[in-house]
């Protein structure tokens, strides 16, 4: 059998504002596709800027960086870079000056700074529907309760990201909106039949699809109308079913993170990573430990040789995420726009 990197279908986090021995090693030995970062990652701009740099020399210029960068609540940079209000708050400027196009404008801000930092990958926009007030984890991050709005306002902070080159990636799938628990500590249900979702939920990840979303991330969470026994992230009637046949999506689909208890209850990081896979979707993401990630590498591997995950279903994964860093690896500009007077004062309207 031809070698297959299976790493590159793995996005993973460390500890640490350099990248620590065992990630270095994972990175080399087994490819690792892709970097997640976090607060606990960054420092200052030019840390920054030298952290996806000295990465980068480690791949060998062959690795997608990523970080939530939504907003609000859900925001890991520390000033001097722009500070993102909530998607709410940039729904209510919206809805007073719709001719503004202030998410578009917005997106372009968010990806200007993210290029700049050598970041490839925003976790956002968040297209699930505010339309549960008891809901822990998604309230503000979200537009708006209106379906409609969730999709042109997504649509339009998306479009600003892909415009100035980078990749914006819409969640949770098929929606984390109307949930009662947190999937982080949890494994939420929702009980809502196919027609109810297709309606409601589905409707702005189809428009972001249509509108040429490159990638979506899963939700950890049981559609009781699809499948009462696995979460989206696990289930190829979601993932295959639902999102690639029915809405049609061929772009890069990416889990939550597989440490979060709405899977790691159930299913430890080996057996998520293999079960993901043969869902349908095509990164994993393990947000915290190298090493962990590495278990999960060792288990694909292990399934692929056996014969429980096909070869050709994990060159199709490879091929989509090649796909993006196709378009995407470049030097990142110089950072002069980070914070810059500008992009200040489109703050300011909306605030």
């Amino acid at each position: 059998m031809a070698h297959i990197a299976v790493g590159q279908c793995f996005i993973v986090g460390f500890d640490g504002t350099t990248p620590p021995p065992d990630l270095i090693q994972l990175i080399r030995e087994e490819e690792v596709g892709a970097i997640i970062l976090f607060r606990r990652n960054i420092e200052s701009v030019d840390q920054l800027r030298r952290l996806t740099s000295q990465l980068q020399e480690i791949a060998g210029g062959n690795l997608l960086i990523g970080i939530d960068h939504e907003g609000g609540r859900v925001f890991r940079m520390p000033p001097p870079f722009t500070q993102i209000p909530s998607m709410r708050a940039v729904a209510a400027y919206a809805q007073k000056f719709p001719e503004e196009r202030i998410a578009y404008k917005l997106g372009q801000l968010m990806g200007r700074e993210l290029s700049a930092a050598g970041i490839h990958i925003n976790f956002a926009p968040v297209l699930d529907l505010d339309t549960n007030a008891n809901n822990p984890i998604i309230g503000d991050r979200a537009f708006s309760a209106d379906p409609l709005r969730v999709a042109n306002l997504g649509c339009d902070l998306l479009e600003g990201h892909m415009n100035v080159g980078v990749v914006p990636c819409g969640k949770h799938f098929p929606g984390h909106g109307d949930t009662y628990e947190d999937s982080h500590h949890a494994l939420p249900h929702v009980p809502h039949t196919p027609e109810r979702m297709d309606i409601m939920e589905l409707v702005p990840f189809r428009a972001a699809i249509h509108h040429g979303v490159p990638m979506l991330m899963t939700a950890h969470v049981v559609y009781e109308g699809w499948d009462t026994e696995r979460p989206a992230t696990l289930s190829p009637r979601i993932i295959e079913s639902v999102l690639r046949d029915q809405c049609e999506f061929d772009g890069v689909v990416i889990t939550d993170d597989l440490h979060m208890q709405g899977i790691a209850k159930f299913w430890d990081v080996g057996t998520a990573s293999r079960m993901a896979l043969t869902a349908g979707c095509d990164l994993l993401a393990v947000c915290r430990y190298p090493e962990t990630a590495r278990q999960g590498i060792e288990t694909v591997k292990n399934a692929v040789a056996d014969g429980q995950i096909l070869v050709e279903r994990l060159e199709k994964s490879i091929a989509r995420i090649q796909s993006l860093k196709n378009i995407l690896i470049s030097p990142a500009p110089d950072a002069t726009c980070i914070g810059c007077a500008s992009h200040k004062e489109l703050i300011r309207k909306i605030l």
